[in-house]
């Protein structure tokens, strides 16, 4: 399958995609006044963030097919001590100046993300996944190629019913059941239970709260790129909403995880990225091509070399020390200085 990355401006090379063409959009646009993203893109506040990306949406409602999906990844932030909400102004402004239709939202919980917070903040580990697209009635969404083993909080719900055995064989597989008690009245003080049969599936649907990594490795081995999200997250979206050999549109592509993604689920793809340091980077991980490895390299206080490691979490394993903090020494939120009583640096290999 044909991947394409192109380097642009998103808001004008989206411009040159014919209408219905593109079955998924799936991005994680730059944050607002959070980020350096490198040469040619600027960082955006947060006052002129709906202006500055609310044409986009115009554009990805035009090239989306009536059976497509947008999925955009984006995180709030707090100004002045307060929780901005220019988040929820882009949901309502989208509803009211775009022909986007807001499907549903999805919370992303990092299941390794960087510490933050205050002493009365509590630690931020989420962000948002909102779900748009132009028709819900001829939308793909393939719910059952994302079906999860039930959780046993699940199955303990009817702990106190009367079990039928393992009951009939359904589709090959064998199917438990059960009856159901409800109290349909009181009598005499005493509960009247009424019962039903339910039969308990093999698998459920998940829950809106998606546990996907962060991609820390992305820092630690290849390029140095702010905030790389984790291939789970545009796998799991492109399983559940798009065909093999359908089209999947990454407007802010950066280092190509969406493009390498869809590659490995033989869906094609195009990728628009501004810088073009990410753009080369992004064809030559495409065609599995990785030059600048990077390690972490373990120092001093007084910047004598001590030890290197293949990653940050190699090394919070092998010191016994907490790997985020030891990425915190050096990413784009680094505020930490030493961890350990070390200095820790990302360097090329």
């Amino acid at each position: 399958m044909e991947q394409k990355i192109l380097t642009g401006d998103c808001f004008d090379l989206i411009k040159e995609l014919p209408d219905n063409s593109v079955d998924l959009v799936i991005t994680s646009p730059p944050y607002a006044d959070i980020i350096n993203y490198g040469k040619n893109v600027s960082v955006k506040k947060v006052d002129g963030y709906c202006d500055w990306i609310l044409p986009l949406f115009k554009e990805v409602y035009r090239v989306l097919k009536p059976s497509g999906s947008f999925i955009l990844n984006i995180n709030d932030k707090c100004v002045g001590g307060y929780r901005n909400t220019f988040i929820f102004d882009l949901i309502s402004r989208n509803n009211s100046e775009t022909n986007l239709k807001m499907y549903d939202y999805y919370l992303w919980h990092k299941k390794s993300g960087i510490p933050n917070g205050s002493d009365k903040r509590f630690r931020n580990m989420t962000e948002w996944i909102f779900h748009f697209c132009k028709d819900k009635s001829q939308i793909k969404f393939y719910m059952d190629r994302v079906l999860e083993e039930p959780k046993e909080s699940y199955t303990n719900r009817f702990e106190n019913d009367v079990p039928l055995g393992q009951g009939e064989i359904i589709d090959g597989k064998r199917i438990k059941t059960y009856k159901v008690r409800h109290i349909k009245k009181i009598v005499d003080g005493q509960p009247q239970h009424t019962f039903k049969d339910k039969i308990l599936p093999d698998k459920v649907r998940p829950d809106n709260v998606f546990r996907f990594s962060t991609a820390g490795a992305s820092r630690d081995n290849t390029i140095k790129h702010p905030a790389p999200y984790h291939k789970e997250l545009p796998s799991y979206f492109i399983n559940l909403l798009t065909d093999e050999g359908d089209l999947i549109l990454d407007p802010f592509s950066g280092i190509g995880t969406t493009s390498l993604a869809a590659k490995e689920l033989n869906r094609k793809s195009i990728g628009f990225e501004l810088n073009e340091r990410y753009a080369d980077f992004s064809i030559k991980r495409l065609d599995s091509i990785v030059e600048d490895e990077y390690i972490v390299n373990q120092y001093t206080l007084d910047d004598v070399f001590v030890k290197s490691y293949p990653n940050y979490s190699s090394a919070g394993r092998l010191t016994g020390l907490c790997a985020d903090d030891i990425m915190r020494c050096y990413t784009f939120r680094g505020t930490t200085k030493s961890v350990g009583g070390y200095k820790w640096k990302l360097e090329k290999k």
